[in-house]
C-alpha cells in the first residue's frame, strides 16, 4: 500500500513537471511569434498585438525609421554584412522596448517605434537620439560601415488614433525627411497636412528649421 502511494506521488510529480515544461515552452513559442528573429525587436505580429491592446486613450506617437542607402551596404559588402548590420541596429533599438515604447521591424530596413502618452518634444528627442547613434559607424566583419537613417513622426490627435492613418502619416513624413538629406527627421502636421519642425543631424550636431 505504501509502495503504491509512493508510485502515485512519483507519477503525479512527473506529470506536474512535464506540464510545467510544456507551459514554459508554449510561453516561449508565443513570445517568439511576436519577435523578429533577425533584430530581436517585435515583428508585424507584435504590432498587431500592440494595436489590439491599445485602449484608444492617451496620445500616440509613431516614429517611422528607414535606414538610408541600406541597399548599398548589401551590394558592396554582401547580404551577410547587411544582416549583421540589421542585427546591430536591432540590438541598439531593443533598449527602447519599455513601458511606454515598443519597437517593431515591419520590413527589410524599416522600423516603427510606438510611444504611448508622448508629446512632440519627447518624440523628437527620441528621433534625434536614434539618428545620432546611426550617424556613427558600425563595426561589421572587422570593417567600419557607415549608415544613416530617416525618421518620420506622426502624433495622434486628441487621443484618437487610427492605425492606418498614423502609420501612413509617419511614412509620408519619413519620405519628407529623406528629401532633406540623410540623418533627418520630419513631423507630420495633421492640421495643415504638411510638415513642420524638421531637424537634421550631421556629425552629431542638431539643426532645426521650420517649413
Amino acid at each position: 500500500m505504501i509502495l503504491l502511494l509512493f508510485l502515485i506521488i512519483i507519477i503525479l510529480l512527473c506529470f506536474l513537471f512535464i506540464l510545467r515544461v510544456l507551459l514554459m515552452e508554449r510561453k516561449v513559442l508565443r513570445k517568439l511569434a511576436y519577435l523578429d528573429k533577425m533584430t530581436g525587436v517585435f515583428n508585424r505580429n507584435g504590432l498587431d498585438r500592440f494595436w489590439a491592446k491599445y485602449s484608444g486613450k492617451g496620445t500616440l506617437a509613431a516614429l517611422f525609421l528607414d535606414l538610408d542607402h541600406f541597399k548599398d551596404i548589401n551590394d558592396t559588402f554582401g547580404h551577410q554584412a547587411g544582416d549583421l548590420l540589421l542585427r546591430e541596429v536591432g540590438l541598439y533599438l531593443q533598449q527602447f522596448n519599455q513601458q511606454n515604447k515598443q519597437v517593431f521591424r515591419i520590413g527589410g530596413d524599416e522600423f516603427v517605434i510606438m510611444m504611448v502618452n508622448a508629446n512632440l518634444e519627447e518624440a523628437e528627442s527620441l528621433a534625434a537620439r536614434v539618428l545620432d547613434k546611426l550617424s556613427k559607424p558600425f563595426v561589421i566583419q572587422g570593417r567600419k560601415v557607415s549608415i544613416a537613417g530617416s525618421i518620420g513622426i506622426s502624433l495622434s490627435v486628441k487621443g484618437k488614433a487610427k492605425r492606418s492613418e498614423l502609420l501612413k502619416e509617419a511614412d509620408m513624413a519619413m519620405y519628407q525627411a529623406k528629401r532633406l538629406g540623410k540623418g533627418s527627421y520630419s513631423v507630420y502636421n495633421e492640421d495643415k497636412h504638411s510638415y513642420y519642425n524638421e531637424a537634421e543631424l550631421m556629425y552629431g550636431q542638431k539643426r532645426s528649421a521650420n517649413l
